[in-house]
């Protein structure tokens, strides 16, 4: 009968101590988050878990991660130790203080704006101009060649920050002063990498399907696979498709995604390591002024037949939460420098590389039209160098962004954004498609939830019609809209 009467006793102690450490890896955890990547996004967690590819992050940060595990759980062991030695009021007072701080943490640090709009309640659905149901046509003339350039976190601020003598990215801050236009704001849905990636290529924030999902039950066997992205509309009409990034193709379903969607030709950390490259063993994975040279010797390459070329690039170097030391632009530093001086740094070689890859691309006499679009992928979740940048009004974070055009003779073309507009990543699909000589119907001008910034008589884009509170709070609720494209070829309707 012994065995019995104490199998209740031990059953609440092994309940307790395993509510005990959830609480506890619930507290650190989301701390952990919060100092690394700032606030997170509901739909960004489910996303990456769904997904994977976490072991391809950076070798530091996975590091990181691993000493902030263990401290966690030897923290939890020492207090499961000492708990039942304490009176028992200041064991329920540490219940109590470890549940809330547990619940204030993760509240600061996974957000969800999502507010339904009861007279507008499927509101992507209502505004989306599937590219699926329109007819393209290409403009007579050449096609040109596109370079678009995802610059890791990077800030409008950097370019003009309080100093306006020392900007961090000088090449390009000079290179953009007269090719930049508006407000390219950040909203919550594209807070991440592949977020603005999917943002600016689909017109569309990025919602997870599948199991790990707020509503539904089947796992998504491709990567929106009933969406059509800027990248398939090239491709059809032509454009050899290629992307180029340091990082691994297998984080977060990037590689999928690519190569579901056009891009034929994608080369990130594994393929630079196969044809035989020094990829550093920390970091995101090839560096920039390396990375930024792979791309240029790739464009000289012969094209097959007389196919434009569109490339795809995203650096790593400016990747948080300090940035990268680049032996490629500067000669390590005998010791580590601090986090502020690495990122100022990780900035100045990546505004180098950059700079230099644009300058070749437009300087090359081909007898083709050129097209730059570069921007930052997102801005940068947690500031080192918040104390030397302009604070925007009312803290709105923008991004970085330029563009430029060249005619078949290498004239500079003016540019042609506009510096009252207000706009997100959403608009430069169409924008993009339209620089390139892209016409359609019968929803001309708009793609995706974007508007072109070249449109005659420029119609309002959605950021400038209902405000980026509003609009965030619209985007990050469900919507049967994602289930449609994510699981059904070809048009929805």
């Amino acid at each position: 009968m012994k065995p019995a009467l104490r199998a209740p006793r031990r059953l609440p102690k092994a309940l307790a101590a395993a509510a005990f450490l959830t609480l506890l890896l619930l507290l650190m955890g989301s701390f952990f988050l919060r100092t690394y990547f700032g606030p997170v996004s509901v739909d960004q967690l489910l996303f990456h878990l769904q997904h994977g590819g976490l072991e391809q992050a950076d070798a530091r940060m996975l590091a990181r991660l691993w000493r902030w595990g263990a401290g966690t759980l030897l923290l939890a062991s020492l207090a499961l130790l000492l708990l039942p030695r304490l009176p028992g009021w200041l064991r329920r007072a540490s219940w109590l203080l470890l549940s809330a701080g547990a619940a204030v943490s993760v509240g600061a640090t996974v957000q969800d704006s999502c507010e339904a709009d009861d007279a507008e309640p499927d509101f992507l659905a209502r505004h989306y101009a599937d590219p699926a149901q329109q007819r393209l046509v290409q403009a007579e003339g050449t096609p040109p060649d596109v370079l678009l350039v995802f610059l890791e976190s990077l800030d409008e601020a950097y370019a003009w920050p309080i100093d306006a003598e020392r900007p961090l990215i000088p090449k390009l801050a000079d290179w953009a002063r007269s090719r930049h236009g508006g407000e390219l704001q950040n909203l919550h849905s594209v807070s991440f990498t592949l977020a603005g990636m999917f943002g600016v290529l689909c017109g569309l924030p990025l919602q997870p399907v599948g199991l790990m999902s707020r509503n539904a039950f089947e796992h998504s066997q491709r990567f929106f696979v009933g969406g059509r992205c800027l990248t398939d509309l090239m491709a059809e009409q032509g454009w050899q498709v290629s992307f180029f990034g340091g990082a691994s193709l297998r984080f977060a379903g990037k590689g999928k995604f690519l190569a579901a969607h056009g891009v034929t030709r994608r080369f990130g950390r594994d393929e630079w390591r196969a044809r035989g490259l020094a990829v550093p063993p920390e970091g995101w994975g090839l560096l920039d002024s390396a990375l930024t040279e792979q791309v240029w010797l790739d464009m000289q390459q012969p094209r097959p037949g007389a196919r434009p070329r569109m490339d795809i690039v995203l650096t790593v170097n400016t990747h948080g939460p300090a940035g990268m030391e680049d032996p490629g632009c500067a000669p390590p530093q005998a010791t580590a420098p601090d986090p502020e001086a690495l990122m100022r740094l990780s900035l100045r070689c990546t505004d180098r590389a950059v700079a230099q890859l644009v300058q070749r691309f437009l300087a090359r006499a081909d007898g083709r039209p050129k097209l730059v679009w570069m921007m930052g992928d997102h801005v940068a979740p947690v500031q080192l160098l918040g104390a030397e940048l302009a604070a925007w009004p009312e803290a709105v974070p923008l991004l970085f962004h330029a563009m430029a055009r060249q005619d078949a003779q290498g004239r500079d073309q003016a540019s042609p954004l506009q510096p009252s507009r207000v706009f997100s990543h959403f608009d430069v699909m169409p924008t993009l498609a339209e620089a390139a000589g892209l016409r359609w119907t019968p929803q001309a001008h708009r793609l995706g939830l974007g508007v072109s910034l070249l449109a005659p008589q420029a119609p309002p884009t959605l950021l400038e019609r209902s405000g980026r509170e509003l609009l965030d709070a619209r985007l990050s609720c469900p919507s049967p809209l994602f289930q449609r494209l994510w699981r059904t070829t070809g048009a929805t309707g």
